[in-house]
């Protein structure tokens, strides 16, 4: 696995340990430092240009969902853990119980 992926994989772990709702950039200076950016809404694309950084990393947890994009030249990335029973619309399409159960009416198998 490349750094890039390595670091995302790192800043989803850590993300994934919270329990606040948050929504945040995480921006690598060409010099190595770290830039976190808490002013929301923001661009991933704009704040890595505005402050210089040649990689970004947005961080998104809320209702415990976790999202990490992020961006280093060419390279693009995203993980997502959502919470059971949200879709990418927030519609319950996957369910801990079925919506329905089989019987057979003859009474076996």
């Amino acid at each position: 696995m490349n750094a890039f992926l390595d670091n995302a994989q790192r800043i989803f772990d850590v993300a994934r340990a919270g329990t606040d709702d948050a929504d945040f950039a995480l921006l690598v200076r060409p010099d190595g430092g770290l830039h976190v950016v808490m002013e929301g809404p923001l661009s991933l694309e704009g704040a890595a240009i505005h402050s210089g950084a040649r990689t970004a990393y947005r961080v998104t947890r809320s209702g415990g969902s976790i999202r990490i994009t992020g961006r280093d030249g060419t390279q693009t990335c995203l993980l997502e853990d959502r919470q059971p029973g949200t879709s990418v619309a927030g519609a319950g399409f996957l369910r801990d119980r079925p919506l329905y159960t089989l019987s057979n009416p003859a009474g076996g198998w």
